[in-house]
């Protein structure tokens, strides 16, 4: 018999949402849809003039002083090109200027989510994976704005953040090392894990290859342990299936990256095969759980499970240049997908038995099986990609309707306005590149 845990917690407030979005920002103050429209302009008011100054205006033209030189046509077109020009430049300096002050909300809000996130974790009140996933939306966010702003060495400053991050983290869990703690030495490992991985990503932005090298054997030496400990927790009750799914990705990940650093044949599928038997192996197990009625066993989880299994069959299918197959599947894990958001948000969420932050696990994994989809099936982009938006405004809404933020709560609100941000920082992105 197998026990697992691992669903997450919730919610926290601001103000509320539509979901007709353009490449904008919003404030926790501010109302998204208000963000949107704010323009700047002036009225101009129209006088006519009195009889008496009309006249006195005819007259005046007839008698032209002798010290005045009347202006010419070209004179008086350079001058309506300078005022054109001169109200450009402002039109652009203003367009620069909200610019600006988006990236800054976008900024505060990634500062707010790191912060929080690792208040709570320091407290035990977040997971490690829960914590590792708002460190990276965190710091994505604050790399897709420096990147508008075009700013330099960005990248190596925010990986050597995450890496003091994660090196506390490393330190916290090692203080944990205790009889009654259980699962312990699987989240010390995997803490491990994440520092070995964001040092490889350091030594690739700083072109280290020695490090780098150094790093990809951490890795590949600590994701191989960190799925012997996950299975063994697995089949004494200590681990849930999400932590085994987790440990089984991360050795694929990290023999995937062994054969692009190597220079081996990267369209090899043998170690993505073996992920997807793992995956149907984890889909099999929910659904003996939801056939006898267990909580485990409950229909978003079973979804979640059937979309992760979809995706990772699309995903070989991808490698294997079979495009129809690919779609297909794609457009099942997105359905998959909504699915499990959609009981989350309008059963188990109400009932309390699911929190904001299942919410937001369902709706990125819904995110990243819709972009894949639509960028097969073209035709539906621009339905698939309202829908994801105004899901995600629909969270929006309910994590400013949350009043009370102690604990966690402050951490997951941030989660969602970060989600939000990804979003319209993703579409500055494109604009520019227009």
């Amino acid at each position: 018999m197998i026990c697992f845990v691992l669903w997450l917690k919730s919610p926290a407030p601001s103000p509320r949402v539509t979901s007709q979005e353009a490449p904008v920002i919003e404030a926790p103050p501010l109302d998204l849809q208000s963000f949107l429209d704010v323009e700047e302009g002036s009225t101009t008011a129209m006088v006519s003039l009195p009889v008496s100054t009309h006249l006195e205006k005819e007259k005046n033209k007839q008698f032209i002083p002798l010290n005045v030189v009347p202006q010419q046509k070209s004179q008086h077109n350079q001058k309506v090109q300078i005022v054109a020009a001169k109200r450009s430049v402002d039109q652009s300096h203003e367009i620069s200027s909200k610019l600006r002050k988006q990236l800054q909300q976008s900024d505060r809000n990634a500062d707010q989510l790191v912060g929080q996130s690792t208040d709570a974790f320091s407290r035990g009140l977040l997971s490690l994976s829960e914590y590792h996933l708002a460190l990276s939306l965190g710091y994505k966010n604050k790399l897709k704005a420096a990147e508008l702003r075009q700013s330099k060495q960005a990248e190596v400053t925010f990986l050597n953040q995450k890496r003091r991050l994660f090196q506390q983290a490393v330190e916290q869990l090692q203080l944990m090392d205790q009889p009654a703690a259980q699962g312990w030495y699987g989240d010390l490992v995997h803490a491990r894990l994440l520092l070995a991985q964001n040092q490889y990503e350091l030594a690739n932005a700083t072109k280290d290859i020695d490090l780098q090298q150094a790093a990809l054997a951490q890795i590949s030496s600590l994701s191989s342990e960190y799925f012997s400990i996950r299975k063994v927790e697995l089949q004494v009750g200590e681990a849930d299936l999400s932590e085994f799914r987790r440990a089984s990705r991360a050795v694929y990940v990290a023999n995937q990256e062994s054969q692009y650093f190597y220079g081996s044949d990267k369209n090899d599928t043998s170690g993505l095969a073996v992920y997807v038997r793992e995956l149907e192996e984890i889909q099999t197990e929910v659904q003996w759980m939801a056939n006898r009625d267990a909580g485990m066993g409950r229909n978003d989880l079973l979804n979640l499970s059937k979309s992760h299994l979809a995706y990772t069959r699309a995903k070989y299918y991808q490698k294997q240049d079979r495009e129809n197959e690919s779609r297909e599947l794609f457009q099942k894990s997105m359905e998959y997908s909504q699915s499990a958001w959609k009981e989350r948000i309008n059963t188990y969420f109400p009932a309390g038995t699911a929190s904001l932050h299942d919410l937001s696990s369902a709706w990125i994994m819904w995110n990243a099986a819709g972009s894949e989809y639509s960028e097969l099936q073209s035709r539906e982009t621009g339905t698939i990609n309202r829908e994801i938006r105004v899901g995600l405004d629909r969270m929006l809404n309910i994590a400013d309707s949350i009043r009370d933020r102690r604990g966690r709560m402050s951490s997951d609100v941030s989660l969602v306005h970060c989600l939000k941000h990804s979003e319209i920082l993703s579409d500055l992105k494109a604009a520019q590149t227009r």
